[in-house]
């Protein structure tokens, strides 16, 4: 009698939830369709709609164990579901022992993150950018000496290619005069 009046009370509080929150009275009249109604309605369609197929009513039937065997606590067959777990386990045997090795060298790793310097980052943030636009200003300033620096240099290297073909153009000009001032021999 218990369970009955219990289920009594899920279809009722089932029928506010559908219905509204209003709480019927006993001597209000019942909704024309109330859920048990609909629910053996749902239930006539669903078997005459089954009646003719029998893979669908095969699959009906076997609902609860298929429910049964998707349940995360099926302890059925507990040994071959324990040796499946070995086995992909040990398929992924060397995949781990990398992962482990990785873990290992990471948490050795671990106290070099956790100096004081890295945790003051935010604060030295500002510190940080006015040396950038130092670094900036003094690379301009650099590339502005060292433009300065190439000119000269480049003006110094046609002042000395200059002497160099005049050092040339006099040497043979001084060997030419040189050659000149010879005496000729004369031949008997």
């Amino acid at each position: 009698m218990v369970a009955i009046e219990l289920l009594e009370e899920r279809v009722t509080e089932l029928e506010k939830r559908i219905y509204g929150s209003s709480v019927p009275l006993i001597d209000d009249p019942l909704p024309q369709n109330s859920i048990v109604d609909n629910l053996l309605h749902i239930n006539t369609l669903i078997s005459s709609s089954l009646s003719g197929q029998e893979k669908a009513c095969a699959l009906v039937k076997r609902l609860p164990e298929l429910n049964e065997l998707l349940d995360l606590s099926y302890d059925d067959d507990d040994e071959l579901y324990t040796e499946a777990k070995f086995e992909i386990i040990m398929a992924m045997k060397q995949e781990l022992q990398k992962n482990l090795e990785l873990l290992n060298k990471m948490n050795e790793l671990m106290p070099v993150l956790e100096i004081d310097r890295i945790k003051n980052v935010p604060e030295l943030t500002p510190k940080l950018e006015h040396l950038t636009v130092n670094y900036l200003q003094a690379y301009e300033n650099s590339s502005e000496v060292n433009r300065s620096i190439y000119e000269v240099f480049s003006k110094y290297n046609n002042i000395m290619d200059t002497i160099s073909k005049l050092m040339l153009s006099l040497d043979a000009t001084i060997t030419a005069a040189e050659i000149a001032a010879v005496p000729k021999k004369q031949l008997d």
